[in-house]
């Protein structure tokens, strides 16, 4: 998940100053921080569905034949099952994260004198 949030937030920031009007600005930081906690919960959502279902299989079965059975039976929107109060979670702790990071980058080089 902190790969995934990581690299998207950078990624979408330099797309954003590039290729916008947008500058450094707290409206680049929170639509970045915004994709990159949206990004962060399509990634990491498949992952968390198979290890609840794991967890809660009352077989022995392994985990391929029981994610054959669960793909029979549900399709491919399995892997999204609780999508979205993932992202309620984990959106706003991701924009709060990149937020406060931003902050305190700017009062850091302010503090040590660099240029931006």
């Amino acid at each position: 998940m902190n790969a995934s949030q990581l690299a998207s937030y950078d990624t979408i920031k330099v797309t954003l100053m590039t290729y916008t009007a947008l500058g450094d600005t707290t409206t680049t930081h929170f639509a970045s921080s915004f994709l990159a906690g949206f990004i962060a919960t399509t990634v990491c959502s498949p992952v968390d569905v198979i290890k609840s279902r794991v967890m809660s299989a009352h077989t022995q079965k392994g985990i391929f034949s029981l994610l054959a059975e669960i793909n029979a039976k549900e399709g491919i929107s399995w892997m999204f099952k609780g999508w979205v109060p993932a992202f309620l979670r984990l959106g706003p702790q991701t924009i709060c994260t990149f937020m406060f990071l931003e902050a305190h980058r700017k009062a850091y080089r302010k503090f040590k004198n660099i240029e931006e």
